[in-house]
């Protein structure tokens, strides 16, 4: 299968739309115009909501463009727990099909990979599998492969990051990065 339908389902609606082709989104992924994210998870969290998917069928609000059956991730915007000026800017800018590379805090190493995929504003996901706290815009993680085990030195020096930087909080790789590396090392 070609990695592009695989691995975007906004470009998937679109191409079923006719608007857009499976060529043009990966000139979009090859010209970088699609982000990379680093994105540390809690170990608790991770467990409830990445580990394995999800069976969202019981929540009686979810968006149309969830499916039932999904990986979760969220990031911390509730307004009653805190600012969140970084992460509600991020936010802004993460878009569906985005790449993903999840850093376990708990491993202090990167161990999968994925795309952003539909996203939505809910209480649900916070309070069924969270047990509360600040992340109220969540997103599905498509495409999830926990086949690498790689040291943050690694990701780094592919970056032209500090030997010693680690991702504290939603992390967007810089534009002038080198994320085709990413990518391309990790098939992203």
């Amino acid at each position: 299968m070609n990695p592009c339908i695989r691995r975007s389902s906004v470009g998937l609606e679109y191409q079923k739309a006719g608007i857009m082709g499976t060529s043009f989104l990966m000139s979009q992924i090859e010209a970088g115009h699609m982000s990379l994210w680093l994105v540390p998870v809690d170990e608790p969290s991770f467990q409830r909501t990445l580990a394995e998917p999800l069976d969202l069928s019981g929540w009686d609000e979810r968006p149309e463009s969830f499916p039932e059956s999904a990986r979760v991730w969220g990031v911390r915007t509730d307004p009653e727990q805190g600012t969140w000026k970084r992460n509600r800017r991020n936010l802004e800018r993460m878009e569906p099909g985005d790449s993903l590379l999840i850093y376990r805090n708990s491993m202090s190493r990167y161990t999968a990979t994925g795309r952003v995929g539909p996203m939505a504003h809910t209480e649900y996901i916070r309070d069924e599998y969270w047990g509360g706290g600040p992340a109220l815009d969540v997103y599905v993680v498509e495409d999830y492969d926990d086949s690498i085990d790689v040291e943050p030195e690694t990701v780094n020096e592919l970056l032209d990051y500090e030997k010693s930087f680690w991702p504290q909080g939603l992390w967007r790789v810089s534009d002038d990065r080198h994320t085709e590396r990413v990518r391309r090392e990790f098939d992203i």
